[in-house]
């Protein structure tokens, strides 16, 4: 699995819209929506945030174990 579709599984399970992460972790929903979309992956900063968020490691949000 990428980044991308980690971080909106990890969402929806949590029942998450992309404003309410997005305002969570102190970005735009627009922010969320290219994460998702594979554009771009988050901050260091907003990776530990999203970590703390979903009880997951950093290294779980940018990888998925094989």
């Amino acid at each position: 699995m990428e980044t991308k579709d980690i971080i909106l599984e990890l969402r929806t399970r949590k029942g998450l819209s992309q404003d309410e992460l997005a305002e969570k972790v102190f970005v735009t929903r627009q922010a969320v929506s290219r994460w998702e979309n594979g554009e771009t992956i988050p901050y260091t900063e907003t990776l530990i945030l999203l970590s703390e968020l979903f009880c997951v490691s950093i290294k779980t949000l940018l990888c998925s174990p094989r």
